[in-house]
């Protein structure tokens, strides 16, 4: 299994490869709808039961080293073997460290091994294409690393296909929501009698779709639900956004990335976990996974300070 993190020296061949096949697993899991005996998929929608042991990991940034060391402290060859163990990644692969590719290649050839129990969500970096923002530096480390006209092909005909299959949503029955940014605000609580639906069809609605990828929490005044964001793109939720979704869909958390921290952070009466994995491109901050079993994941109920006692800082 070390063999997975020797990703260095892939041609654009054996890169265009690994990118297809793992196009055509999300695929297969739509299509499949009940892939395992605790997952559904619809859509860029995924719903688990609780699963047996349960790891968290945010966002990466091109950090190999913090991601190689995360997947040989839970033992992932070991731990993935079992299909009631999940492993959950909360987007943001690319962009800010050095070795953006490297680590899409190894998480995707994780995926090819263990297509049941290892998911990417995506983040706001892998929407360049649908959100640009001027911090997106992928793209010139393709060119810089290959021939442009091989680069180009590389990125439009199968990167960008690969980011567009990557699921968006994910609801662990009545423990959490899992996203890479926010709650998306929403002004009709009609929403909520087929929200599963509307997640899972996420990608015809821009508004949404831009709202789960860069949405963050917020304290907000009293009174005031959400006000736009200093992004100058998605938008701030309070605590009242947070218990609304809370409330309609039964679960007790969310659990989001898209913020740098130390490791993680609590907020909205510590219902908000923010988790960050990435340390060599954020020295002034720490990066860090979560890991529970199902008993840890029963025991916490919606204490979020109990959850937090389940996260490593790396």
């Amino acid at each position: 299994m070390s063999d997975l993190f020797s990703v260095f020296d892939y041609n654009v061949d054996k890169c265009i490869n690994i990118f297809d096949k793992t196009i055509e697993i999300h695929d297969n899991l739509r299509f499949q709808g009940f892939f395992s005996d605790i997952g559904m998929a619809s859509g860029h929608y995924v719903n688990f039961k609780t699963p047996e042991n349960l790891v968290i990991v945010g966002d990466i940034h091109g950090d190999f080293l913090t991601l190689e060391k995360i997947m040989t402290n839970i033992d992932f060859s070991h731990y993935l073997k079992n299909d009631l163990n999940l492993l959950l990644f909360l987007g943001d692969y690319i962009d800010r460290g050095e070795y953006s590719l490297e680590v899409l290649l190894f998480l995707c050839n994780l995926k090819n091994l263990y297509p049941n129990n290892v998911f990417m969500l995506r983040g706001n970096h892998e929407a360049h294409s649908r959100f640009p923002f001027s911090s997106y530096d992928f793209y010139s480390l393709l060119i810089n690393k290959f021939k442009k006209s091989m680069a180009e092909n590389l990125y439009q005909d199968h990167i960008l296909p690969f980011f567009e299959s990557l699921f968006l949503f994910c609801e662990i029955d009545e423990f959490s929501l899992l996203a890479h940014g926010g709650l998306p605000v929403i002004d009709n609580i009609d929403f909520f009698n087929n929200y599963r639906f509307h997640l899972s069809s996420v990608l015809s609605n821009p508004i949404l779709l831009e709202e789960i990828l860069w949405n963050d929490p917020r304290n907000l005044d009293y009174g005031h639900k959400w006000s736009f964001s200093n992004r100058g793109i998605g938008k701030y939720f309070g605590i009242d956004i947070t218990n609304m979704w809370l409330s309609k869909t039964g679960c007790k958390f969310l659990i989001r990335g898209h913020e740098p921290c130390k490791g993680y952070k609590l907020i909205h009466e510590n219902k908000v976990m923010t988790i960050f994995s990435s340390k060599n491109p954020y020295p002034k901050f720490k990066s860090s996974y979560l890991r529970a079993s199902e008993s840890d994941i029963r025991r916490v109920k919606s204490d979020g300070l109990l959850l937090a006692e389940n996260v490593h800082i790396v």
